[in-house]
């Protein structure tokens, strides 16, 4: 019973990192060895308590990487491989990040030229021109996730 458990709770943590709307149905590939037919009669309450729908069941995936924009899950004792088509509109989701890194990219440009500003770090205390430092390696940490994101999309 531990490995459903797990089987639903990682799909539902994926789900709330995707923000996927929790009417939605999504598609979800579960690789589980030797446990697939332990695991199989409890597909119904899977596909319930975690909102997959078709939900396939296979002893053993392919090596090498899934096919298409794919998220896999491993877990102890099995693998769940969810395709990101299922889950968001890639189209709205790859604009979606462009608008945040557009929005990024210019907090970032913000904060560098009033760290590069001689005035500034002359008059300004050092803890405030520290939290600005920060926030600047803070951004531009965002800022690279961001591109990293919208490269899978």
């Amino acid at each position: 019973m531990e490995p459903v458990i797990e089987i639903i709770h990682s799909i539902r943590n994926a789900r709330a990192q995707y923000k996927v709307e929790s009417t939605r149905w999504i598609e979800a590939q579960i690789y589980a060895g030797k446990l697939t037919p332990a695991i199989t009669p409890y597909s119904q309450a899977i596909q319930t308590l975690a909102r997959v729908r078709p939900v396939t069941f296979l002893d053993e995936r392919q090596e090498g990487p899934p096919s298409g924009n794919a998220l896999v899950l491993v877990l102890k004792e099995a693998e769940v491989v969810i395709p990101m088509e299922s889950m968001v509109n890639l189209e709205a989701e790859r604009v979606r990040l462009q608008k945040e890194i557009a929005e990024s990219q210019a907090q970032v440009a913000q904060l560098e030229k009033r760290l590069k500003d001689r005035q500034f770090l002359t008059k300004a205390p050092a803890s405030v021109i520290d939290k600005e430092r920060q926030k600047f390696y803070t951004l531009t940490d965002k800022l690279e996730r961001l591109r990293q994101q919208v490269l899978k999309y």
